[in-house]
């Protein structure tokens, strides 16, 4: 159940960040390609947050954090390898 709640969270911000992003529904142009250095940034963080979660006792956490590091790294990463 954890994995699907995370992969659940993933799926919802990639999405997310493509609308905003890359769409066009929000802007004319597409976001540089920078900002998947700043998404990278930001999922690491959220990678580490989850980590401490699971360690610290609120395991509960864990899952929505991971989902957040997994969108967030997962987009930056496809942002990079696709035209």
């Amino acid at each position: 159940m954890r994995v699907v709640r995370a992969l659940a969270v993933a799926v919802g911000v990639a999405a997310v960040l493509f609308v905003m992003l890359d769409s066009g529904a929000v802007g004319a142009e597409p976001a540089p390609a920078a900002m998947s250095v700043s998404l990278g940034v930001l999922a690491t963080i959220f990678g580490a947050g989850a980590g401490a979660m699971q360690v610290g006792g609120r395991p509960e956490r864990a899952p929505l954090l991971a989902g957040l590091a997994l969108g967030a790294g997962g987009y930056a990463v496809l942002r990079l390898l696709l035209p």
